[in-house]
């Protein structure tokens, strides 16, 4: 499989309920990429990714604008 220069990696999030294998259902957020869940956060873990995205995003508008 040949990728052109301008393929990235990509990765969407959804609602996602956890079921672990007693059965136990966990609610959260999964980060997808097509079909696969690559991590699935808890909604205060979510929250916390979430913060450290948008510090991430200022610092790089931040840098990008000196």
């Amino acid at each position: 499989m040949t990728y052109s220069s301008t393929w990235r990696p990509s990765a969407s999030a959804k609602k996602y309920n956890w079921l672990t294998p007693n059965g136990e259902t966990i609610p959260g957020i999964a980060l997808m990429h097509r079909h696969k869940v690559l991590a699935h956060m808890t909604p205060v873990e979510a929250r916390a990714m979430a913060d450290k995205l948008l510090d991430y995003a200022d610092k790089i508008d931040t840098e990008d604008t000196q």
